[in-house]
């Protein structure tokens, strides 16, 4: 019988019977373009096809051990390159994007970032990349670009990998990820073959979490359960004292609240913003989303069927929703997603106004229709 997957362990089966499908037809696109809520499993899945292409024991198989696998497992294959946004380089060095590689290629599934520094893709690495895709192939089977949150392509590395895309030698294949599919190119969206991933269920999350991470914390549930699915952030959360990032978050909704005490609330967002560290700004939306989803769950009486993401804290999460029975909380959920965006997107020069409007427009959200 033929294999129905390449590496079951990393989900996303039905996306693998495809790719599988596409070889044995010998339809297999030059470039993918894999996209998704973040922590779905993009890159991981992005390495393995790269494997499938250059395994010595495929076209349909990945043995894990041929030397080939082995190379990519590592990001040390000749024919495989591994692209990710990075600082300018007066803001960072050679080691850091070195140990962010190695920490990748160690477990695919945990996130490259420089803490603080603003990180992007220039148009320099794509340049980098056209001159190697018109080389012969070293050793491998496939040359096998994979460019990560591609979304965090300037402007000028865009359209440099837009004539890549309109001319594709035969021996490549391009693979973006990006968990902001808005933000790429129309034009290069339209020459690739676009793949959604949905997130990852909760038993494989919590199988893939054993493998790179066998020894875990004791609360390990309860980080998956505020993971939502995202795996990325589960592995984030394991490094980090989490529970006081989330109580961080609800302390700066109730100054929104009571918005009066507007100098306590302006000096707790000069400390949010003040190591510049988006990351970290986001992180503190992320559980403020967390928050208003669990109370429209709420409102809904969802939280009899299944636990809120803030279980822990539900008696917490009840009592707001009883306060503010009236509130257009999908609409607050959607204002705080375009915050969420906004920090992200690095033309955004001043996170400090951001949080400053998103303030003004949760009290009034919140206080005018309660």
């Amino acid at each position: 019988m033929e294999r129905t997957a390449f590496n079951p362990e990393l989900g996303h089966l039905e996306i693998q019977e495809k790719i599988l499908a596409a070889i044995r037809a010998g339809r297999l696109p030059h470039a993918f373009l894999f996209y998704g809520n973040e922590g779905s499993g993009k890159d991981a899945l992005a390495i393995e096809l790269a494997k499938l292409l250059n395994c010595q024991k495929g076209p349909l198989h990945v043995c894990q051990r041929c030397p080939a696998c082995q190379k990519i497992a590592h990001l040390q294959h000749p024919d495989v390159k591994f692209v990710f946004p990075i600082p300018g380089k007066k803001n960072v060095k050679v080691e850091e994007i070195i140990e962010n590689l190695a920490e990748k290629a160690a477990n695919p599934f945990r996130r490259i970032g420089f803490h603080g520094k603003n990180s992007f893709i220039a148009i320099d690495t794509v340049r980098e990349l056209k001159r190697e895709a018109k080389f012969k192939l070293y050793e491998g089977k496939k040359k096998v670009f994979i460019i990560s949150d591609a979304d965090q392509m300037q402007a000028p590395a865009a359209n440099a990998l837009l004539k890549i895309l309109e001319e594709p030698p035969d021996n490549l294949m391009l693979i973006l990820t990006t968990s902001q599919i808005h933000r790429i190119l129309p034009t290069i969206r339209s020459r690739c073959q676009l793949v959604h991933f949905p997130l990852l269920e909760g038993d494989v999350i919590l199988k893939i979490i054993h493998k790179y991470q066998p020894e875990t914390p004791a609360n390990l549930a309860g980080i998956i359960r505020l993971a939502a699915g995202n795996i990325k952030l589960a592995f984030d959360f394991m490094q980090d004292n989490i529970l006081e990032k989330r109580d961080q978050a609800v302390e700066f909704l109730r100054k929104i609240v009571v918005i009066e005490k507007s100098q306590e609330l302006i000096k707790m967002i000069e400390k949010i913003t003040s190591d510049r560290d988006r990351r970290k700004m986001q992180l503190l939306l992320y559980f403020m989303l967390t928050w208003f989803r669990d109370v429209l769950h709420y409102h809904a009486k969802a939280a009899e069927k299944e636990p809120l993401i803030n279980a822990d804290i539900e008696e917490n999460v009840g009592k707001f929703a009883r306060a503010y029975p009236n509130v257009d909380f999908p609409f607050i959920i959607s204002t705080v997603e375009n915050a969420y965006q906004e920090l992200g997107d690095p033309r955004n020069l001043n996170p400090t106004l951001i949080f400053l409007n998103l303030s003004i427009k949760l009290y009034q959200l919140i206080r005018n229709q309660s």
